[in-house]
């Protein structure tokens, strides 16, 4: 059974709405985890004793919250590619594609949210929120 550690993880996101994939591994601490989820309906009738649940046909994928160090100096840091949230309706997405070992997740997203954490007697963070925009899949890296 194969293990994967920190280092045969890779990050790559579009640097603007219908932008270019940028690797921003380098930039990282931590990311949210990748969950698709399928919508279900409660569907027990009268009589049951337990629940059940039946799909509808509608996945989601939660928010994924990225954070690292906060750098405004490298053109592919994380303020140059997480920096402006995206504001218009009619704009491109981003494509998120994060690779596991041999596997990849990608998912067509929005930028909803960039936040500057400046702490005391520590290094400065940041936090960038992205939210599903398309279907979320794993595929072959």
């Amino acid at each position: 059974m194969a293990k994967y550690g920190s280092a045969s993880v890779k990050i790559e996101y579009d640097d603007a709405p219908g932008g270019s994939l940028v690797d921003v591994t380098a930039h990282v601490l931590s990311i949210g985890g990748m969950t698709i989820e399928q919508i279900t309906e409660q569907s027990n009738p009268f009589g049951t004793s337990a629940e059940a649940h039946t799909p509808v046909g509608v996945q989601r994928v939660p928010d994924i919250e990225i954070e690292g160090f906060y750098d405004d100096t490298a053109s592919t840091g994380p303020d140059a590619v997480f920096g402006t949230p995206d504001d218009g309706p009619n704009d491109a997405t981003r494509t998120l594609e994060v690779t596991v070992g041999a596997r990849k997740f990608s998912m067509e997203t929005r930028l909803v949210s960039y936040t500057v954490l400046p702490q005391n007697n520590q290094l400065t963070r940041y936090r960038a929120t992205i939210r599903q925009a398309g279907a979320g899949a794993w595929g072959s890296a």
